[in-house]
């Protein structure tokens, strides 16, 4: 029968590659995983894997209290996601056949064991990917929203306040002849690969783009600026809601941006950046 593990030696670099087992690991991505990992077990982090009957590693989750994630609110348990692999190839789609209740009614038990007063979690808007619907189905309500992004949240016994967003407070610095950058992550996600193709766009661009790194692990610099993870170009969220860029993709966007404030077309070839 499936069931719902603590992370081991033999689970742990599925988990850190978000089941993505047919691709190479990046080593930079990884690093940064485990040190937000390591720094928040100490915290109340726990970390699960679903192993089916196969042995086959097909979903995972991680959950901390509300207090130590990018969420407010206090007394409550923070998913901070539940995945099932949902891909046709590799282990092929799991989803569909239960995992993810299974998933959320073991975090649910624990958090209740713990003495927490209920749990929250996020998801969108949409079917698409990580639909909010999932958690409604389980006995969620809505608390809070921003964009297609929706938090949700079960109380036990009727007891606890509904959690909130972080929003965003800070803007960085524009200027009237470059681009401003600013990349801001907690690790907590493998989603960090955004920021360093992010990084490394800045960096080809440097001629007339601005590059600042936050590092939101920091629970005070994420409070400050009101972002966990994201991309600000000239103070504005940068695809926070999809779809996912590459290097290329924001540097094309970088020099459009350039182009439209200044009235100078660039272009975007290494060779005129140098």
């Amino acid at each position: 029968m499936p069931g719902i593990e603590e992370l081991s030696p033999e689970t742990e670099s599925t988990f850190f590659r978000c089941l993505h087992d047919e691709r190479p690991e990046d080593p930079e991505v990884t690093s940064i995983r485990k040190s937000w990992f390591r720094r928040h077990l100490d915290l109340g982090l726990r970390a699960r894997v679903l192993v089916t009957d196969c042995d086959e590693v097909a979903g995972l989750c991680q959950y901390l209290p509300i207090e130590y994630s990018h969420f407010l609110g206090s007394d409550l348990i923070a998913v901070l996601c539940i995945w099932v692999h949902g891909y046709e190839y590799h282990l092929g789609n799991r989803q569909g056949q239960g995992y993810g209740r299974m998933i959320l009614e073991s975090i649910e038990k624990d958090a209740g064991k713990s003495g927490f007063k209920g749990v929250a979690a996020w998801g969108k808007d949409y079917p698409y990917w990580n639909p909010v619907s999932f958690y409604e189905h389980m006995g969620y309500a809505r608390a809070d929203r921003i964009g297609n992004d929706v938090l949700v949240w079960k109380s036990f016994r009727g007891e606890g306040e509904p959690p909130r967003f972080l929003r965003q407070r800070k803007r960085g610095p524009v200027l009237p002849d470059r681009i401003t950058v600013v990349s801001l992550f907690t690790g907590w996600c493998g989603g960090c690969s955004f920021n360093l193709e992010a990084r490394e766009a800045a960096k080809d661009l440097r001629d007339i783009a601005d590059y600042i790194e936050v590092d939101t692990s920091v629970r005070k610099n994420m409070l400050e600026w009101g972002i966990s993870d994201g991309i600000l170009m000239d103070g504005q969220p940068y695809r926070n809601d999809g779809p996912p860029f590459t290097r290329e993709d924001l540097k094309r966007d970088i020099l459009d941006l350039y182009g439209r404030k200044t009235g100078q077309q660039r272009t975007g070839s290494m060779e005129d950046h140098e």
